[in-house]
């Protein structure tokens, strides 16, 4: 089984799960922007919570949170595909949301006394932004960069589950685990892809 086809596969059977969802409220006149920034929102206040050692609360406003980033790609569907702008803020929103969900988890490591959980979030900040970097700036060079083991779906389904294990089975060790998987895997995506785009980029400029 290839990497993130799991993760793919979740988030196709969420995507069905709320088409009927996505259709009403785009025929009451919600858009996909307001849901996009909705969802970016949402992700701020749990990353809040999470960063002040309130994982339940954060577990709750962060699937919402989600929910939103996935229904607002539907909206679009159902209003006949969105719009360039539209595409351009979800991207931009995803960032800031990947970016709130691994400061939230180091300041829950710096409050928590957890220097590990506090590390790998970091790490996993930057190479997170990386993987996402390499992916848009090799697109921009006519080049592709889908390749590794933690495109952003898989991130966001290991995040979850990880808070999840904490939250409701107060197994903290579980979501430092996580953390600290997703630090590690990220790292590798980002090294991944770029060897893959250079391999593409050398063979072009031959």
């Amino acid at each position: 089984m290839s990497h993130g086809v799991v993760p793919h596969r979740v988030a196709e059977g969420v995507r069905a799960g709320i088409g009927p969802i996505a259709r009403a409220l785009a025929a009451i006149g919600i858009s996909a922007n307001a849901v996009t920034i909705a969802g970016g929102a949402l992700t701020l206040v749990g990353a809040g919570l999470l960063a002040n050692g309130m994982p339940l609360a954060a577990l709750v406003v962060l699937a919402f949170g989600t929910l939103a980033d996935t229904l607002d790609g539907q909206i679009a569907k159902a209003t006949g595909g969105g719009t360039t702008f539209g595409a351009f803020l979800d991207s931009t929103v995803d960032r800031i949301a990947d970016g709130a969900l691994f400061v939230g988890a180091a300041a829950a490591g710096a409050s928590l006394g957890q220097p590990l959980l506090l590390w790998s979030s970091l790490v996993a900040l930057v190479a997170s932004f990386l993987v996402s970097y390499i992916r848009a700036k090799a697109e921009s060079l006519g080049a592709t960069a889908t390749v590794g083991p933690a495109p952003r779906e898989a991130r966001i389904v290991v995040f979850l589950a990880g808070l999840a294990a904490w939250a409701l089975l107060d197994f903290q060790a579980l979501f430092v685990a996580a953390v600290l998987a997703l630090a590690l895997l990220s790292s590798l995506t980002f090294v991944l892809r770029l060897v893959h785009v250079g391999r593409q980029l050398s063979i072009k400029e031959r």
